[in-house]
Order: structure tokens, then sequence, then C-alpha cells
């Protein structure tokens, strides 16, 4: 009976997270998640609350701020204000997405595999097949539980770095090279197992500020890929000129490689990696660059952008 109990318990926990994470991704900050009676999900159901708070309280932080900017500029300029307040909600998506997004759709995955294992277990019991019940157990459900706490854990840490970057001043690229060096850098000290080298084969790149803050971000959900998806063991950085004024920045790795899928003019699909080649695509057209992604299955991926010098 106990069992019987816990098992509607956590479907009911399920089909509340399930409605949660689509509420989140539909923009719906205020969204909140019913505690559950068991004390085993207690726990997660408060981080998962706590994750929506944060979300809430930083984006009325963000509105209150792009207010006060409104007002300030609203004599001086209409329209100059409401395309700066287009561009910064843009902005805003594309940090969401590198920090968040796919955080969300990797758990939105993880509550539908928890669901399949529950509607197994709830199968075998209906037509009595104990001797495939061991397919099912108790600790796989815990496991997967887990899994979706670490997920939610994750989310959590990555709010606060998002809430520690919005805080900060507008951020100003100085030297593209050096930014992609300490981009670098930072991979290094983050993921000790996986060996980077960078290689710069161009002493100056004449090219205006806006363009290199692109192309640093593009280097950074490359390099963001390649950490949460490549499981690769060594990565190579290369920026170089293969023509008068024309550059490269090319990033590859000898990881699994992607799905033909997740080609940059097939990321129609509804998940945190296409999602992040198209931002990355949209990236490069603000540049006037070009960016190629080749990859098998098995055989890595090298990420390629091709820029001009512009002063």
């Amino acid at each position: 009976m106990s069992n019987l109990k816990s098992k509607k318990e956590i479907e009911e926990f399920i089909k509340n997270l399930n409605q949660w994470v689509l509420n989140i991704m539909s923009g719906d900050l205020n969204s909140r998640i019913k505690i559950s009676k068991s004390n085993e999900l207690k726990n997660l159901c408060g981080n998962l609350n706590i994750v929506s708070e944060m979300l809430e309280n930083q984006l009325n932080k963000t509105n209150e701020q792009v207010e006060r900017f409104s007002k300030y500029k609203e004599e001086a300029n209409r329209e100059a204000n409401r395309l700066a307040i287009m561009e910064e909600r843009v902005y805003m998506a594309s940090e969401l997405h590198d920090s968040l997004a796919q955080t969300l759709a990797s758990l939105k995955l993880q509550v539908r595999v928890l669901d399949e294992s529950l509607q197994g277990i709830i199968f075998l019991k209906n037509n009595k097949q104990q001797q495939n019940e061991e397919l099912y157990t108790d600790k796989r459900i815990t496991d997967e539980l887990e899994t979706l706490e670490e997920s939610i854990e994750l989310a959590n840490r990555e709010i606060r770095e998002l809430i520690g970057h919005f805080r900060k001043p507008q951020e100003r690229v100085d030297n593209i090279i050096s930014e992609i060096s300490n981009l670098v850098e930072n991979f290094k000290e983050e993921n000790k197992e996986i060996k980077i080298f960078f290689q710069n084969k161009i002493p100056i790149i004449k090219i205006n500020k806006n363009d290199e803050l692109h192309i640093k971000r593009i280097a950074q959900e490359a390099l963001t890929n390649v950490k949460k998806h490549s499981q690769a063991k060594i990565v190579r950085v290369l920026l170089m000129s293969y023509e008068t004024n024309k550059y490269s920045l090319i990033i590859e790795d000898d990881g699994i490689g992607i799905a033909k899928s997740c080609f940059i003019g097939h990321d129609h699909e509804a998940s945190g990696e296409h999602i992040g080649l198209s931002i990355m695509r949209d990236r490069a057209k603000k540049i006037n660059g070009h960016l190629v992604i080749e990859s098998e299955p098995g055989e890595g991926v090298r990420v390629i952008l091709s820029f001009n010098e512009k002063d």
C-alpha cells in the first residue's frame, strides 16, 4: 500500500514538474511547483521554486532598469530608446540561452525518461510480469530523481552566475586575441580532463568592438558545446589569416561528433543544442561573417568562423 502511495506521489510530482518546465520555458517566471507530500521530494520542490523566484526577481530588476533608462532618454530620442530596449532583450535572450536554456532542455528530457520508467512499472504491475520487474526497480527511479536534482542544482548555479553577469557594466572587449586566450585559459581551469591548445597566427586584427564581442560569444558557445556534449579529450583553437584582411577562427575537438540534424540549416527542432547553433549563425551574420560546422558521428566537430577586417 505504501509503495502504491509512493508511486502516486511521484506521478503527481512528474505532472507538476512537467507543467513547471513548460511554464518557465514559455516565459511564465511566476510559475511555482506545488510542494510534494513526500519527504524525499520536498527539498527538490523547494529548489525548483527558488529557481523560479530568482528568475522572477532578476527579470523584475532588469525591467526596472530598462524602464528607468527609457524615461531618461525619452525626451532626447524615443526611437533610439525603442531600438535600445529591443537590442537589450535580444541580448538577454542570447545570454539566457548560453547559461540556462540548454540545462532546462536537458531537464525536460530527464523528466520524460523518468515518466517512461514510471509507466513501465505501472505496466508490469498491472500485467503481473514480475519476472521483468528488475528492469524498472525503485533504485532506478531514485537514481533518475538524483539526476534531476543535480540538473536543478546546475540551473540554480547558472542563475546565480547570470545575475552576477547582468549586474556588471555592459561588456567591452578590448582585444579579441586576448579575449579568446582568456576563454581558453578558463576552459582549461574548469575542465582538467580535456586538453586544450590555442594557436594564434595573427599579430593584430582590426575590427570594431561590437564585432569583437560577437566573435567572443561564438567562441564561448562553441567551447560550451564541447564541454557539455562532445566527450572530447583534445580541443584545438586556431586564429589565422588566409587572405589579406580575411580571418578565420577554428575550434575543433576529437569527440563523438554531432548528428547531421544539428547542423546549421537543420536547427529547427526544439532543443538547446539547436538553439545554440542558431544563435551562433545569427551572430556570424551580424558581423557579415560565415559560419560552418563540420562533423560526422564519432569524428569530432570543427567550427569555422570566417570574417573580414573592419575598422
